[in-house]
Formats: C-alpha cells, sequence, structure tokens
C-alpha cells in the first residue's frame, strides 16, 4: 500500500500544476483583453483625428456688425429672390474681399468695429440674406453650436421691420466673432449656416 507521502506525489502534485497553471494563463489573457478593449475604446474616440475643443458646446460669440448690404450683383435678382450667402472670415485680406463686394451698406452697430478685430484670436462669422422686403428685417446670429469637425450657426430673420423702403435690392447682413482657440489647429471644419425657410448653407474653411 502507497504511504500518504506517495500518494501526494503521485496524484495530488501533479493535479496541482496542471489545474494552476492554465487558470493563471486564463487569467492573464482575460487581463490583456480588458486592457485591449480600453486603449481601443479611448482611441475608437479620436479615430479621424482629435476631437473639436468643444464638441456638444454652445461656444460664446461676439456682436460685431449688423446692417444692410447691396452686393455688385444685385440686379441679377428678381422681387422674389432668396438666397443665404454666407462667409467664414479667417484674415484681413479675407474681411477686405468681403467688403469691397458691396455697391453699398447699411450699418446699425460701429461700422469701425471691423477694422479692431484681431485675427490672431478672432475669425469672423457672417452672412446676409438677398431677398426684397418693403423695408429691411434684421439678421442675427441666435446660436452657434459645434459637433465635432462641423458648426452650426443659427440665424434669424426679425420680424419687426427696420430702416427704411429702398428702391433696390439691400440684403439683411450679421458679422459676429468667434474665438480661434475654439477650434482644433490645423484641422478643416464645415461651417453650416441655418435660417428658417431656407436651405442650410455650407462653407468649409480652416479656422485655426
Amino acid at each position: 500500500m502507497e504511504s500518504i507521502a506517495e500518494q501526494a506525489n503521485t496524484s495530488n502534485g501533479p493535479v496541482a500544476v496542471h489545474t494552476s497553471v492554465p487558470f493563471l494563463r486564463l487569467t492573464a489573457v482575460v487581463l490583456f483583453l480588458v486592457v485591449l478593449v480600453a486603449v481601443l475604446l479611448t482611441l475608437g474616440q479620436n479615430w479621424g483625428g482629435p476631437p473639436s475643443p468643444w464638441t456638444g458646446l454652445q461656444p460664446k460669440f461676439r456682436y460685431v456688425n449688423s446692417g444692410w448690404v447691396s452686393p455688385l450683383d444685385w440686379q441679377e435678382y428678381g422681387p422674389f429672390s432668396k438666397e443665404l450667402r454666407a462667409f467664414v472670415i479667417v484674415d484681413q485680406d479675407e474681411l477686405d474681399a468681403f467688403q469691397s463686394g458691396f455697391v453699398g451698406k447699411a450699418s446699425r452697430g460701429n461700422p469701425t468695429s471691423l477694422g479692431r478685430i484681431d485675427f490672431e484670436t478672432s475669425i469672423l462669422l457672417a452672412a446676409y440674406y438677398i431677398w426684397r422686403p418693403v423695408k429691411g428685417d434684421p439678421l442675427s446670429v441666435v446660436d452657434i453650436e459645434g459637433k465635432g469637425y462641423r458648426v452650426f450657426v443659427h440665424m434669424e430673420l426679425d420680424n419687426d421691420a427696420q430702416g427704411r423702403e429702398y428702391a433696390y435690392l439691400y440684403a439683411p447682413m450679421a458679422i459676429v466673432a468667434v474665438q480661434r482657440s475654439l477650434f482644433a489647429e490645423g484641422e478643416p471644419y464645415e461651417f453650416v449656416f441655418e435660417l428658417a425657410d431656407h436651405p442650410p448653407v455650407t462653407v468649409n474653411a480652416l479656422p485655426n
């Protein structure tokens, strides 16, 4: 008859070895998979480039100027024309080009405010709405929302007409400033300008 020590050496010993090693290997595999999944989830948030610094937020914007403008091609539009023109202005040359596109302009705010824009820290979002109201209804930016690399600029046409009657087209216009650092550096964005009863207008730009 085998002794208790011999039974331990011939039976219990090998069983203990064969059950512990696979268990340790399984535990290591599970831990590796958990870490791998965590890493992939983290990377998955960044696929397609770094996320916008203000995704899901409503960034602050600053009123710069508004009023009414008569574009150079105003004669091409009839009494029932409706067209929203939008611009993302990132430097002084683009601002000069924007302002040179009119044969006339009537400002509500201080027109000199456009000469004080610091393009090192800010960009401008501008739009005007080509239509022929009896009197000019003010156009304004009411909200800006960032979703990834798309920026939604919500605009509104005031129902209370202001200004005076004009014999030719004067399109309501609005300009606001947004902080440049809100945008990921070197990444292109889509700016979607939205106005009720008008199709959205998208402008592609490199804001920072």
